[in-house]
């Protein structure tokens, strides 16, 4: 079957090609592939400053149908619809142990819909889990991507009163934040995000800082707005190592927590977010491409045209 395969360590080593055709086991489900997004961890893969096994293919936000199991599962049959998060999205079909990140996808929910719901849940977790929000608090969101903007609309659903802040390629992504509920929106090129802040917050800071796009630059930014005490909540994924100015923490008793995964409870919630149209994630699908299109979608997605690109094997 055809794939987009990651062949060597270095950079750019990445190309579509033939590779075996998995073999279902009996604790295992083959999932035919309908939808897989194109996410920026990918695009860190493609550069190698992301790690990922050679020989495996590129793809982790996906979904499908069942359309083998073995003779030990139990929780899946043939012709169910499922979403996954898993290495090997960009491909024809994938196998995977039922007990792994495999869950039943609603009727009500779309393929393509489905593919945008592995961000939805890292951005549920980090608002739901790790940001103790209370109604009312002020709140930041640094990057207005698909990760910021699915945390936008979890901080909403716990009242919390949201700034999303972006630079000047966001323009459109501010828009949409504007849409999907944010209370101000703002150009850190064009205004000062310390004044911005102040004012939002009626001269307090911020309670919750949830830095979305892995930017040094809004890492430090963000620990300079939170109140006495307040939190950071590092979302976004970094290129390269970022550094803490430890001040910022010890002096101003602020704390800086991580959130990158998330549990089957998360999942759950995440799932039941969208089917009960809580929570959008249709703005977020800005194009569809055969998955043999892939070197056109990444290149799309590098220079941040839209959202997510999805493919389609």
């Amino acid at each position: 079957m055809k794939a987009v395969v990651k062949y060597g360590d270095l950079p750019e080593q990445v190309d579509y090609r033939d590779i075996l055709e998995p073999i279902c086991k009996d604790e295992g489900v083959k999932i035919e592939i309908r939808a897989c997004a194109i996410c920026m961890t990918q695009l860190h893969i493609v550069a190698a400053t992301y790690p990922w096994k050679v020989g495996t293919p590129l793809g982790h936000e996906f979904c499908g149908v069942v359309v083998e199991a073995g003779k030990n599962v139990c929780k899946f049959k043939v012709g169910d619809r499922v979403v996954a998060c898993m290495n090997g999205g960009f491909a024809k079909y994938v196998v995977k142990n039922e007990n792994d990140w495999v869950f039943p996808l609603p009727d009500t929910i779309s393929f393509q819909e489905g593919a945008l719901l592995e961000p939805l849940a890292a951005a549920v977790n980090s608002v739901f889990h790790h940001s103790h929000i209370l109604p009312m608090d002020s709140v930041l969101i640094e990057g207005p991507g698909v990760l910021g903007l699915c945390a936008l609309q979890a901080a909403k659903q716990l009242g919390a009163r949201v700034m999303v802040s972006g630079t000047v390629v966001d323009a459109s992504r501010l828009k949409t934040a504007e849409r999907l509920g944010a209370d101000r929106t703002l150009n850190v090129m064009e205004e000062d995000l310390l004044l911005a802040a102040e004012e939002f917050s009626d001269g307090r800071g911020m309670d919750t800082v949830l830095e979305c796009s892995g930017s040094q630059a809004a890492l430090d930014a963000g620990l300079q707005v939170l109140r006495y005490g307040g939190q950071l909540t590092q979302v976004g994924i970094f290129a390269k190592n970022a550094t803490v100015d430890l001040g910022q923490l010890v002096y101003h008793d602020r704390s800086i927590v991580g959130s990158v995964a998330y549990d089957r409870e998360t999942w759950m919630r995440t799932i039941r977010l969208v089917e009960s149209a809580r929570i959008d994630v249709k703005s977020f699908i800005s194009e569809t491409l055969p998955l043999s299109e892939w070197k056109r979608g990444f290149e799309k997605a590098a220079k941040r045209e839209g959202f997510r690109i999805l493919l389609l094997p």
